[in-house]
């Protein structure tokens, strides 16, 4: 039964996420040869994959449910997670060819997407600020939120250089991957909450959700941008993954617990 506009803004007053998927299929090149053998979210952090870290990051604000989209290696993702044993969390996972783009990875598993669900990047870690990004997202009624990092001291993966405009009303105004256009003043993160119905499960193609959904939903003045001044962490390259694995420990960062199997040995 279609819902009409006055009961979709209802369900998203009263919305409550209790689904993540993390996009975890990239070859993870420039972490080679660290990335020849495991997957990048696999990558060893003082002992344990750094996905247990995010996985466990979700679980801390109330997250039940984690669907990981994989691609490259995505068997050893598979072999660790889907016999978890944990009263917290019930772990899936969606595979895809190991070239499918973020996009074509949702497309794929569309029928295990909730209504709304927290979409992470599988290379980012940053602590979840929930209750705040639910807060605006109801407030602005748009489809899709997004999480900017404001980067004023310069602390993003590419040092000052942004990829988001944020206006002032807090709706993002254009998206840059490549980092060149004007007025650009925050970092895309991740951390998106999605409305199911953004996506187009029709569309056909090898598609990217940063480079296709992004422009598309900017231009109908549906994402909106929750700013943040809280640092994130990312595992992009050798010294990232060691800036991580410092943090770890200064920031007391658990990983999940619970019966996994053991992937290093």
């Amino acid at each position: 039964m279609k819902q009409n506009a006055q009961q979709i803004i209802k369900n998203k007053d009263s919305l409550r996420l209790n689904q993540a998927v993390i996009l975890a299929g990239g070859r993870g090149e420039r972490l080679r040869p660290l990335t020849d053998k495991v997957p990048k979210p696999m990558l060893p952090v003082n002992g344990a994959p750094f996905l247990d870290y995010l996985i466990n990051s979700v679980i801390q604000v109330g997250i039940e449910r984690v669907l990981i989209l994989t691609g490259y290696k995505g068997q050893i993702i598979n072999e660790r997670y889907r016999n978890l044993v944990n009263d917290g969390i019930a772990v899936e996972c969606s595979s895809g060819a190991v070239n499918d783009q973020t996009g074509r990875r949702l497309l794929n598993a569309y029928g295990l997407l909730d209504g709304y669900f927290l979409l992470l990047y599988g290379d980012n870690y940053w602590r979840v600020e929930l209750d705040k990004m639910l807060n605006l997202y109801k407030e602005k009624k748009a489809k899709v939120l997004t999480t900017v990092f404001s980067n004023r001291q310069g602390r993003g993966e590419y040092g000052y250089e942004n990829n988001i405009e944020l206006g002032k009303d807090a709706f993002v105004k254009q998206y840059d991957k490549q980092r060149k256009a004007n007025n650009l003043n925050g970092v895309d993160i991740g951390y998106f909450i999605v409305d199911k119905t953004a996506i187009d499960p029709y569309i056909d193609g090898n598609i990217s959700f940063e480079e296709y959904f992004l422009p598309m939903l900017i231009s109908e003045k549906q994402l909106v941008g929750y700013i943040t001044d809280t640092p994130y962490y990312y595992i992009t390259n050798i010294n990232s993954l060691k800036n991580f694995e410092s943090a770890v420990i200064k920031e007391n960062i658990k990983p999940i617990s619970g019966k996994l199997l053991e992937v290093y040995k």
